[in-house]
């Protein structure tokens, strides 16, 4: 009997990952400088960054392992309000957003899957906030200076260093077990802001 389970935990990694690497790699024109790579076992969660120039609009999520088809990918997108200073920024992603549905992905050959133009994607659904309550977000996050420059001093007349814009992409990878899809993991990537 010792013998037995003995081989059955020296079987049991190659059964328990059919699904051994996702790769997210450059394709199209944008770019990523180096592709980013999540290994098996996987965490129930990931938090990563992109470098400054980064994009994955447009990049390719490859699935490496023995039973790919029966997985799924989903992505979905998250803007947050960003206040420029000239060069520097303050990035409210701990404040409000607009988080998309997850939308669903098709996996074609090389069992790849092609994340979107994001710029196609409708991410038109930041909350309607007043100048008061951002004001008060900017303060409690970047302190009286960003106030000020939220508030438009040094700025022309009418100009507003309020921007909304991409902050980060989530990717989930489910797997197919008894007919339910089951989360495998999900990948969320700061996108850099103001840049």
């Amino acid at each position: 009997m010792k013998y037995a389970i003995t081989l059955l935990m020296v079987c049991l990694p190659s059964f328990a990952y059919a699904l051994n690497q996702i790769e997210l790699i450059s394709s199209g024109e944008r770019a990523l400088q180096e592709s980013i790579k999540y290994s098996a076992p996987f965490k129930k969660e990931y938090f990563s960054e992109l470098e400054i120039g980064d994009s994955l609009s447009e990049s390719a999520v490859m699935l490496l392992g023995k039973d790919r088809p029966n997985y799924r990918v989903t992505f979905q997108l998250e803007t947050s309000l960003s206040v420029n200073g000239e060069g520097p920024h303050l990035d409210l992603t701990e404040w409000e957003h607009c988080t998309t549905q997850w939308h669903s992905l098709n996996i074609i050959e090389d069992n790849r899957v092609l994340l979107p133009n994001f710029d196609e994607v409708n991410v038109d659904c930041f909350p309607e906030v007043s100048d008061d309550e951002i004001k008060e977000a900017v303060l409690a996050q970047g302190g009286e200076e960003w106030v000020r420059i939220f508030e438009g001093e040094g700025w022309p007349d009418g100009y507003s260093p309020v921007e909304i814009s991409l902050s980060t992409v989530r990717i989930k990878i489910e797997k197919l077990i008894s007919a339910q899809w089951r989360v495998v993991t999900v990948i969320n990537i700061a996108i850099p802001m103001g840049c």
